[in-house]
């Protein structure tokens, strides 16, 4: 709140009412255990005393009675930072914390009574509306301001004190909170804590990121509510918690009002009588209350969390690591395993980790149990759900929707607004289909629900996030869902903040599956999975159920999926949500996954759609030799995306050549040396064409360029697509497959190859697809 100035004679800071003048930033006082860990005692003596030394703005510089003497840049997780000392050889003296206190008692005062004044209004005002009230304690230096100036105002029986234990908290924190039930042992203090420890937690969702913040829905809000819920003995609980959140936190925070009502939970009200205080502020009272201050503090840290967060800055990392390793060591190693699925080199990954990459996580890919586990087919006016290895019951779910009737085994109706839903369950080997009648008419809000439902069927790993939403308490979650009588179908367990399910949002992958780069080039990877003969034959058997009785890995199957619809076999909606097979799917399906033409019309597909199958086609010259770590290095010359990216996606792309027809059978990519463990590739050319999958192309071609008039010299010199560039097929044969679908006398295609004439003809009024008919 107030402004801060350096006070030269206690070496400490003064509050300055003033806008003029004062240092403006977050100030922290700075100790010795900080000096001793970032090595400052090889340039400075100083006392090991309890009272600050100096003090840091903005984290990493350093201030000695008002003058800049060190500063600290760089530094990560496993790095020390680099000191630069602006005054060697000082001999520091502790700061005078009485008299520092004594002359910022005035404005310090009234600052209290302000926030004293705050809790007394807002207890006045809310008590009377909810069931219990709580004051939100982390152990951190926030809480503990908080906490004190809370028992100030009210009577111990009119307010408990929590600590949410996410389980990932360093040692120093629990030791705090020991030492507060210590000072305030009249207090009643409870430790809210989720049924799942927090590495079960990390293994089911993944780890945590700044887009996938399940953590502290899952080890913090949910499990306080619930504990709220016990000690009133009420199935749902309306709550008041003091918490001390502060504006100078965070950008984010800074908007924040002091009072806000059902921001996090709709039953909650949350108040924070510390929002306007500043760290310099924090740090006077717990010095002049003599407080209990976390000792990560103390070695540096600017705000205590968990260990591992996605959140933290740099400069928390820094000293986590050196103090706090151990609390940090299990999810540090899941973090290692998380970058090794995603093709990280072993000698990188500790870069990986210091740069903070495993942050940006916006879901499930290279995640042992990441993938889409729903997939949605519109059939008419139905809709159809496959539901890929389930960890929920759909029907249990689905009582959330409306009035649910069984009326035999898995088959009922459910009734939502007026209108019945009928729907009939088929469970197989790795997944259950549910197909609800009508629903494909149903309004925008209705599908919304009906998808939540099959998401939160499919991924429900009972973290118990939104059976604290449930208003009535008719939802319980613990080894299993079980939706009671009571249930009002309100939806808001179906959606919390936008979100179906967390551990959905969380290991789901996006549509495409691809890197972008900087300008703007797709590049697909595929999960680094190459279609294989063997996954196309299991499609072709039957396509429309192939999604849930196929047997893939998660994993596999988004790359199956991505790689059927750039072969054009399968699409989707507008909105990606259903999938439908293609007409070209069910021309191929009676060729099946045998035949070389089946093989070639999926290459030609791919040209078109399938970035790694671009670059090959357009990088590597017909008759070249080439291994995986060739073409990494020379897709870097047209990707600028990682080298993790394109090893990715080379991987997915000799995988296509190798474990199917196209590289041995067509030439496409013949591997040389089959015995040996490394992949290199001739890239040999289609030595006897299929002259049906030569007319596909050039329809293809023609249709991509508008163009229906070719000529065979354009094939060679300028075309991006065609028989030359698909299958590497010679001049004279190709003319010589020409002239024989010309003599066919079909209608399909014309030529005039004579003399200097090399002209082509095709039907404009013909689709590639209809190729498939005439062959």
């Amino acid at each position: 709140m107030y402004k801060v100035e350096w006070d030269s004679d206690s070496g400490g800071i003064l509050l300055a009412d003033t806008r003029e003048t004062g240092v403006g930033r977050e100030v922290r006082p700075v100790f010795f255990e900080e000096l001793d860990l970032l090595g400052f005692d090889r340039y400075w003596h100083y006392p090991r005393v309890n009272e600050p030394l100096l003090w840091a703005i903005g984290g990493r510089k350093y201030y000695y009675r008002g003058e800049l003497i060190a500063e600290a840049k760089g530094g990560g997780l496993f790095t020390f930072p680099d000191l630069k000392i602006y005054r060697p050889k000082l001999s520091l003296e502790p700061v005078d914390v009485e008299a520092m206190i004594t002359r910022n008692g005035s404005l310090l005062q009234g600052l209290v009574q302000r926030s004293l004044r705050f809790i007394y209004q807002t207890y006045a005002q809310q008590s009377k509306n909810v069931d219990i009230v709580a004051v939100a304690f982390s152990g951190g230096k926030d809480s503990f301001v908080t906490l004190d100036l809370i028992q100030r105002v009210l009577e111990p029986g009119q307010f408990v004190v929590v600590f949410g234990d996410t389980g990932m908290e360093v040692s120093d924190t629990y030791r705090a909170v020991e030492e507060a039930k210590a000072r305030w042992p009249h207090l009643a203090f409870y430790t809210a804590k989720s049924v799942k420890d927090a590495k079960t937690s990390w293994r089911e969702m993944g780890p945590p990121s700044r887009i996938q913040r399940w953590c502290c829905s899952v080890h913090k809000s949910a499990p306080t509510l619930l504990l709220l819920r016990k000690l009133v003995g009420k199935a749902s609980v309306k709550a008041l918690v003091f918490d001390g959140v502060r504006h100078e936190e965070s950008a984010h925070r800074a908007v924040y009002a002091a009072v806000t009502s059902g921001g996090k939970h709709k039953t909650q009200v949350n108040a924070s009588p510390i929002i306007a205080w500043n760290a310099a502020e924090i740090f006077l009272y717990i010095l002049g209350h003599r407080l209990w201050l976390n000792r990560a503090y103390r070695y540096g840290a600017t705000r205590v969390g968990c260990a591992v967060c996605p959140m933290a800055s740099p400069w928390w990392e820094i000293v986590s690591w050196k103090i706090y390793w151990e609390d940090m060591r299990y999810f540090i190693d899941d973090l290692r395993f998380y970058a090794i699925n995603m093709g990280i080199y072993s000698q990188d990954i500790d870069k990986f980790l210091e740069e903070g990459n495993w942050k940006r996580r916006a879901g499930g890919r290279y995640l042992p149990n990441g993938g889409n586990r729903v997939v949605e087919q519109i059939k008419g006016n139905d809709v159809a759900f496959t539901l890929r290895h389930p960890t929920e019951d759909w029907q249990e779910w689905a009582k959330t929707l409306g009035h649910l009737t069984l009326t035999g085994p898995g088959q009922g109706y459910i009734e939502k607004n007026g209108i019945t839903y009928p729907y009939v369950m088929q469970r197989n080997e790795h997944s259950v289909t549910v197909k609800v009648s009508d629903l494909a008419r149903a309004d925008c809000d209705t599908l919304k629900l009906f998808r939540a439902v099959a998401l939160k069927s499919a991924y429900c790993c009972h973290c118990q996030a939104c059976e604290v939403e449930c208003p009535t308490g008719a939802l319980a979650i613990a080894n299993c869902v079980k939706v009671g009588d009571d249930c009002l179908r309100c939806g808001q367990c179906l959606d919390l903040h936008g979100k179906a399910c967390l551990a959905a949002k969380s290991l789901a992958t996006s549509e495409e599956g691809a890197k972008m780069d900087s300008v703007k080039k797709i590049l697909h990877t595929y999960q680094h999975f190459g279609m294989e003969k063997e996954w196309l034959a299991s499609f072709f058997v039957s396509p429309t159920d192939w999604f849930g009785i196929n047997s893939l890995g998660n994993r596999q199957f988004e790359a199956m999926l991505l790689w059927l619809k750039h072969a054009e076999l399968i699409t989707s909606d507008s909105g990606k949500r259903s999938l439908s097979v293609t007409e070209l799917c069910e021309k191929l399906t009676g060729r099946g996954a045998d035949d070389p033409l089946t093989w070639a019309v999926i290459w030609t597909n791919l040209a078109r759609n399938s970035a790694p199958v671009q670059w090959y086609l357009s990088a590597i010259p017909w008759g070249a030799t080439v291994t995986k770590t060739d073409c990494v290095t020379k897709m870097g010359e047209t990707y600028s995306q990682s080298e993790t990216t394109r090893r990715n996606a080379i991987k997915a792309l000799f995988g296509l050549l190798t474990k199917t027809p196209l590289g041995g059978e067509l030439g496409l990519g013949e591997k040389l040396e089959p015995e040996k463990r490394a992949d290199v590739l001739y890239k040999k050319g289609w030595l006897s064409p299929d002259p049906v999958a030569i007319i596909y192309s050039l329809y293809r071609y023609a249709e991509k360029t508008g163009r229906y008039d070719l000529t065979v010299s354009e094939l060679y010199e300028s075309a991006d697509e065609g028989p030359y560039v698909l299958f590497g097929i010679g001049r004279e044969t190709l003319e010589g497959i020409l002239k024989g679908l010309s003599a066919r006398d079909d209608g399909l295609i014309r030529v005039n190859i004579v003399r200097d004439l090399d002209n082509i003809f095709l039907d404009r009024t013909r689709k590639a697809v209809e190729v498939l008919d005439r062959a």
